[in-house]
């Protein structure tokens, strides 16, 4: 009876590490893609979708880099990288059209601070398609003080855009 109670211990044991040993792979391959791709960022800075090929997978890449005074919160600039992200993958695969249009309210008169300024970014999307599942795979500050995000997905490479 002892002996059974050991192997079902042993098994879970072993079990346990098994388990946990696979679910450190998923994590391991995330951050070596994420710094991969902030090493390639900071030699030659680029924006937009890009397909990214290693030994095993492919995977469609949208960087946007945004100027973080020109938000009030990272809330808000988080949502408008997810935006960007997600118009660029669209213009990518679907070939939609975006436009995007800034408009600086300040107010009138000499009484007013200059800090009072607010900044509206409207972006419109006309697309045909839809790219889901774009996930977050890193945001770092660059070189030059911009926030860059890095969403990415995994693509079949049947499909990939050459």
């Amino acid at each position: 009876m002892v002996k059974r109670i050991k192997t079902v211990f042993l098994f879970a044991i072993l079990f346990m590490v098994a388990n946990d040993v696979s679910a450190q792979g998923y994590d391991q391959e995330r951050i070596q893609l994420a710094k991969f791709i902030e090493r390639m960022y900071n030699n030659a800075p680029f924006d937009g979708c890009r397909i990214v090929d290693d030994y095993d997978n492919s995977y469609l890449l949208s960087v946007v880099a945004l100027d973080k005074s020109k938000y009030k919160t990272a809330q808000i600039m988080n949502r408008v990288a997810e935006v960007k992200s997600q118009r660029n993958a669209g213009e990518f695969f679907n070939g939609s059209q975006s436009y995007t249009e800034m408009t600086i309210k300040t107010p009138k008169g000499e009484e007013h601070e200059s800090d009072m300024t607010e900044v509206y970014e409207l972006i419109r999307v006309n697309s045909i398609g839809y790219v889901k599942q774009m996930q977050l795979l890193t945001s770092f500050e660059d070189s030059v003080g911009m926030q860059v995000f890095v969403y990415y997905k995994k693509v079949d490479n049947n499909n990939a855009k050459q």
